[in-house]
């Protein structure tokens, strides 16, 4: 019986312990930044510059197109192109220049902006990131 009443003392007094632990640490490591999202800009490019070693290029779109993280058609936007920027054929074929008229698009990653009209964003985005990837379809006739 003594057994007994020792075993039921024990199995009580571990829920116990179990209740008056610790909590778990929380994280407050989390940033409040704003989540950086792809945006992706079809439409026509123009004014092309290659970059040449640490000196930045540039490259002109008029978007025809966008994702779903911008409303920026019909805007006309450059954007900067480091030498690590991959600048391909829609077959992966690397590109050193690219014609005026071409169509195409530029991949980049910047800041999610909700709520941001058009007219405010369009001008901000070429600041915010380089474009990292631009792909040349074709040349318009």
């Amino acid at each position: 019986m003594r057994k007994l009443i020792v075993f039921v003392a024990v199995a009580l007094a571990i829920p116990t312990s179990v209740a008056l632990a610790k909590p778990p640490a929380t994280h407050t490591s989390q940033s409040k930044a704003a989540p950086k999202v792809m945006y992706v800009l079809k439409g026509t490019f123009s004014s092309f510059t290659a970059a040449a070693g640490t000196t930045d290029g540039s490259i002109t779109i008029t978007v025809t197109h966008s994702n779903f993280h911008s409303k920026l058609k019909g805007q006309t936007l450059t954007f900067a192109v480091a030498s690590s920027t991959k600048i391909t054929n829609q077959n992966g074929k690397t590109q050193t220049t690219v014609a005026d008229g071409t169509k195409g698009m530029v991949k980049f990653r910047a800041p999610l902006a909700k709520g941001v009209s058009a007219a405010v964003l369009g001008p901000q985005l070429p600041t915010m990131a380089k474009a990292f990837h631009v792909i040349v379809n074709k040349a318009t006739s």
